[in-house]
């Protein structure tokens, strides 16, 4: 038995002997540090900070040997000299905590201090010293003195949220290690024993009279002499104001890290403790346009922060994102409307309704009747009618025209004779995914979509028909900055570029006299296409456009789906055209370009056919081979020689003739009847060589 339990013993203690080695051969790793990470704009300006505890590491040699002995003499000056525990320390931090009792000691050294915080809990018992111990024990033997010591200050907290020298530096002075004065070094070193005590944003005294103490300090530590003492406490400490961090673009900012977690395969929540670099698209000079524009806009209408409204604007070259909000206030309600409101586009689905029919063959100068129009379908009859006093036109109208004003029948009459399937197809082409139902309808814009999801569809029209998606993150760094993920951008052609050209022409003219966003492209300062839209009962309210370098859609409605005071030409264009103007401030006005197969023709206004001298003439646009090869037949003028005595078409015996110019379809066609032979020679020599007409019958 005895036998038994010596030999259970023996086990025991090589087992425990055994775990003992294995734990100090190998190395701790690193300490538990979560590190800050940062989201950069398209210019490098720090978009936000995000963090669970906001640190940013420095090495060893970027922070001041001043600083370091401040600390050491702080903290534990016999750092060098011992081996991660001092006896000394402790019996004496032991017999003050319980003889003199004037100001409590910590016996801890700095690398017990690291084993704590990174590795450990703060729990107070001997169960955790001694693990405090041992692992100071086991980091002294895997790491250097500096190796110990750069850790520790970059594990420590300073107060204010502040993890680390570096951004306690930043956080208190604005301003890096480097660009410290020597009292501003000593009050950080004096911090981490009481953040709320010695904060000189709290308390200016204590904190003055902190640098004191780390000075004497190092001055008994053999760090300083009396002279330099008193030369450092006379440069005193600059304080620009607390350090916030920024959190700017919200809206932007969430989806932005949706898709940098999506890229990195990680939860969101882990981005803020991995210590990265994140730079993305946005541009701050075009975010504080958009939400400027639309909080201006929207602040006449505006009641309990209703309605609600989104604007999203890309680089159509690219698909960068410049400036994304989801709504007026992020504080008040995050939902990002820019990305996740589903409603009805309105008109502003019509632009591939009329792609459809210019690829099927139609030109923009093509005529469609604005007549009343009935369509019978499984639910019942529908009938589409136009907004305003006149629910029709009453005329034909051109493609072009009835776009510029919107005209409701004109769409539903196209995707009507164009089997609709066509149309579905375009908007599936250009970048179009929620559901679109096989319904005349659709014409009008009833398939709810984001309005991200129309803005992609609207970029191959700026793109010379080449489809990009919308994104927001262009390179993702590590904590040592090495590159983790960059962006590769990506397009493909979707679209015959003289159809995006032509349409893209016809779009012009919503913002022009006589289009649905006239009064708001009065003030527009750079060539601009686009298209409004209105839902039934004025529920939303869109503007979607673009310019060469720009593309924007705006969206305004109620989050309960309220009317709203007008629709896409009255609340939506004027902010968007707002906007425009300020993004794009200083850049030049360069127009949309003419790509190769684009043939210019006058043609009539009215017929759309090769215009006439006489023809109300304008300038149109066609793919090559698709242009009109007639003359307009309406207006075409004719010379004729006409008898003076009847204005008809002269006879055998007509003698006295004149040139007259009419329109087509306007001239004589009879012949004259009044001219008669002469009767005799009598009449011959006298009436001039012209024979007389019959003498009036007097009346009985």
């Amino acid at each position: 038995m005895k036998n038994r339990i010596r030999i259970f013993c023996w086990r025991l203690f090589l087992v425990l002997t055994g775990a003992l080695l294995v734990f100090f051969c190998l190395p701790p790793g690193a300490p538990n540090q979560p590190l800050t990470t940062r989201v950069l704009s398209d210019q490098g300006e720090v978009i936000a900070a995000l963090y669970k505890e906001h640190r940013e590491p420095a090495v060893l040699r970027e922070i001041p040997d001043f600083l370091c002995r401040a600390v050491l003499a702080v903290e534990d000056h016999r750092f060098y000299e011992h081996s991660g525990f001092s006896p000394v320390s402790f019996f004496r931090a032991l017999y003050h905590n319980l003889f003199i009792r004037r100001g409590l000691q910590g016996g801890s050294t700095i690398t017990q201090q690291l084993a704590k915080t990174g590795y450990l809990y703060a729990e107070r018992s001997l169960v955790r010293k001694a693990k405090e111990v041992l692992y100071a024990f086991r980091l002294e033997l895997h790491y250097t003195k500096e190796q110990i010591l750069e850790m520790y200050l970059n594990q420590i907290y300073f107060g204010h949220g502040a993890y680390g020298v570096k951004t306690a530096a930043q956080t208190y002075f604005g301003r890096e290690l480097a660009e410290l004065n020597r009292a501003e070094m000593a009050l950080l070193a004096g911090l981490p024993k009481g953040p709320a005590l010695y904060s000189p944003y709290l308390d200016r005294n204590a904190a003055e009279d902190r640098i004191k103490v780390v000075l004497q300090r190092m001055e008994s530590a053999g760090y300083l002499s009396a002279g330099e003492k008193e030369e450092i406490l006379k440069e005193g400490l600059r304080l620009p104001g607390l350090r916030r961090q920024p959190r700017q673009a919200r809206y932007f900012l969430d989806f932005a890290l949706e898709e940098a977690a999506r890229l990195l395969r990680v939860d969101r929540d882990r981005l803020s403790t991995m210590g990265l670099t994140i730079e993305t698209t946005l541009s701050l000079r075009c975010q504080e346009a958009a939400e400027t524009a639309l909080k201006k806009g929207l602040a006449p209408y505006q009641k309990a922060g209703q309605p609600q409204g989104a604007l999203i604007a890309v680089d159509p070259r690219s698909g960068a994102i410049k400036a994304l909000t989801g709504g007026t206030s992020y504080t008040q309600t995050s939902f990002n409307r820019a990305t996740h409101a589903r409603r009805q586009p309105g008109s502003a689905f019509k632009p591939f309704v009329y792609l459809a029919a210019l690829e099927a063959g139609y030109t923009l100068a093509s005529n469609i009747s604005c007549q009343p129009f009935t369509w019978e379908s499984p639910t019942g009859i529908y009938e589409p009618v136009d907004y305003g006093d006149q629910p029709y036109h009453h005329r034909d109208l051109s493609l072009r025209e009835a776009l510029a004003v919107s005209c409701n029948i004109a769409a539903v009459s196209l995707h009507h004779e164009l089997k609709m399937t066509p149309v579905i197809g375009m908007a599936r082409r250009l970048g179009i995914t929620s559901p679109l139902p096989s319904h005349i309808a659709l014409a009008l814009g009833t398939a709810e979509v984001t309005p991200l999801e129309l803005l992609t569809a609207y970029l191959p029209l700026a793109n010379g028909g080449r489809a990009v998606m919308p994104w927001a993150v262009k390179a993702i760094y590590d904590r040592s900055g090495r590159l983790l993920w960059q962006r590769r951008p990506h397009s493909r052609q979707v679209l015959d570029p003289r159809l995006a050209f032509l349409l893209t022409s016809a779009l012009q003219d919503t913002l022009k006299p006589g289009g649905t966003a006239a009064e708001a492209g009065k003030k527009l300062q750079h060539p601009a296409a686009g298209k409004t839209g209105t839902t039934q009962g004025n529920r939303d309210a869109w503007f979607a456009g673009y310019t060469p370098q720009l593309a924007a859609v705006v969206y305004i409605g109620h989050d309960r789906n309220h009317p709203l005071p007008g629709g896409g030409g009255r609340l939506a264009a004027p902010v968007w055209v707002d906007f425009i103007n300020k993004a794009l401030a200083g850049e030049a006005n360069s127009g949309f370009p003419v790509p190769p197969g684009i043939v210019a023709r006058p043609i009539c206004r009215e017929t759309g056919l090769l215009a006439t001298p006489a023809c109300p003439q304008k300038k149109e646009y066609f793919r090559g081979g698709h242009d009109p090869v007639l003359h307009c037949s309406k207006h075409r003028l004719l010379k004729l020689q006409l008898c003076r005595e009847s204005g008809l078409l002269p006879g055998p015996y007509c003698r006295r003739t004149e040139e007259k110019e009419f329109r087509w379809g306007e001239q004589p066609r009879s012949q004259c009847q009044r001219c008669r032979p002469p009767r005799s020679l009598w009449e011959l020599l006298f009436n001039n060589g012209h024979p007389q007409s019959d003498p009036p019958v007097p009346a009985e």
